[in-house]
C-alpha cells in the first residue's frame, strides 16, 4: 500500500494524517479489486472522500457512507434529510443513503460505481471520466 507523502502533509493535524492514510489504503484496496481500474481513480476517490466527508467526520455514522451514495431498492440504508434540486428549486427531502459495514466496503462500492455501473442502454455512466485513466484532474472534471 502507498504511504502518503510525509513532507507534503507534515503540517496536517495528526487526525487528518490518519484519515488521509486510511483513505489512501481504502482507495487502493478498492482499485485492486477492479480489472483495468484507471490509475486516476485512487487520487480522485481520496480527494472526494476528504471533501465530501470532511476528512471522514461525516460518514453518516455507522453507515460509513463517505460519498453520499444513494441506496437502491433492497439495499441496506439510512434515511437522512438532504437538499436536492428538483426542477431547479432547492428542496429539503428525506433520502435513502446506502449503508456500509466499513470504510473499505464504501470505497469498493464507490469504485464499482465509477468504473462499472452502466445505463439501461449498456453505456458506462462515467465514460467521460474513464476516458482519462491516467489524468486525475481530467478524470475528476
Amino acid at each position: 500500500m502507498a504511504k502518503m507523502v510525509e513532507k507534503k502533509n507534515a503540517k496536517l493535524e495528526p487526525w487528518k494524517r490518519d484519515a488521509l492514510q486510511k483513505a489512501i489504503d481504502a482507495a487502493e484496496a478498492a482499485a485492486s479489486q477492479i480489472a483495468d481500474c484507471p490509475r486516476a481513480l485512487v487520487p480522485v476517490a481520496v480527494a472526494q472522500f476528504l471533501l465530501e466527508s470532511n476528512w471522514g467526520k461525516a460518514g453518516m455514522g455507522d453507515a460509513h457512507n463517505y460519498f453520499g451514495i444513494k441506496a437502491r431498492e433492497g439495499e441496506p440504508c439510512v434515511t437522512k434529510s438532504t437538499k436536492e434540486f428538483i426542477r431547479g428549486v432547492e428542496t429539503t427531502v428525506d433520502a435513502r443513503f446506502r449503508a456500509y459495514g466499513s470504510m473499505a466496503e464504501c470505497f469498493a462500492d464507490h469504485a464499482r460505481l465509477l468504473c462499472q455501473r452502466t445505463r439501461k442502454d449498456g453505456r458506462k455512466i462515467y465514460a467521460a471520466a474513464l476516458a482519462h485513466p491516467n489524468d486525475p484532474r481530467a478524470f475528476a472534471r
